[in-house]
């Protein structure tokens, strides 16, 4: 009898271990938290994850989350936009003058939402926080996306720029560091 528990038990491990593996998961302050969700990411692209509190209904819950998620993903690409454009003031119209015409931002808008209208939830779950359920998702766009995104907004800029000051701009673009600057900026907020 002993030997057909032990062997019963074997699978009911492996499958355990190989679940724990699959969704990597960091200790907070007020549970465990799967990190797809703290720290949402996707290969050379923009990812967002948004959790709403779980009513029972995944059709409405899941909608929720995901308008969530489609406003956070736009805030994170103008964001970007704003840094990108603030690089092309910076580097750009210090060495060659003013120039004229829109800026990315004023751009920014229309192709975001554009671009944004397809998009669908790369993964979804159930996840406990702070001993309550909630619906989660994680929406991103991929490099070809973030590409895309970049190469309307210069078009629709039209401004004029050299082959090194738009692979400058792009890399500014797909930079995290515009995302940390909005996140601290989001705390600040948050602390008064």
């Amino acid at each position: 009898m002993f030997k057909k528990v032990h062997l019963l038990s074997l699978p009911v491990i492996v499958l355990l271990s190989a679940c724990s593996n699959n969704n990597p998961t960091q200790e907070t302050a007020i549970g465990t938290i799967p990190t797809w969700i703290l720290n949402p990411q996707v290969e050379d692209g923009i990812a967002v994850s948004e959790c709403v509190l779980w009513s029972g209904n995944m059709s409405i819950d899941k909608q929720q989350a995901m308008a969530n998620a489609r406003t956070s993903l736009a805030q994170r690409i103008e964001t970007r936009v704003t840094a990108m454009d603030k690089t092309y003031r910076d580097k750009v119209e210090s060495i060659a003058g003013t120039q004229s015409g829109s800026t990315f931002t004023s751009i920014s808008k229309q192709i975001t939402e554009q671009t944004l209208v397809g998009t669908s939830p790369m993964k979804t779950d159930v996840v406990k926080i702070a001993d309550k359920d909630n619906l989660c998702v994680l929406v991103g766009i991929g490099q070809e996306s973030t590409k895309a995104i970049f190469d309307e907004l210069v078009k629709a800029a039209d401004r004029p720029m050299s082959p090194g000051q738009k692979d400058t701009l792009y890399q500014e673009f797909k930079a995290k560091q515009p995302e940390q600057q909005m996140d601290d900026e989001l705390k600040k907020l948050e602390a008064q």
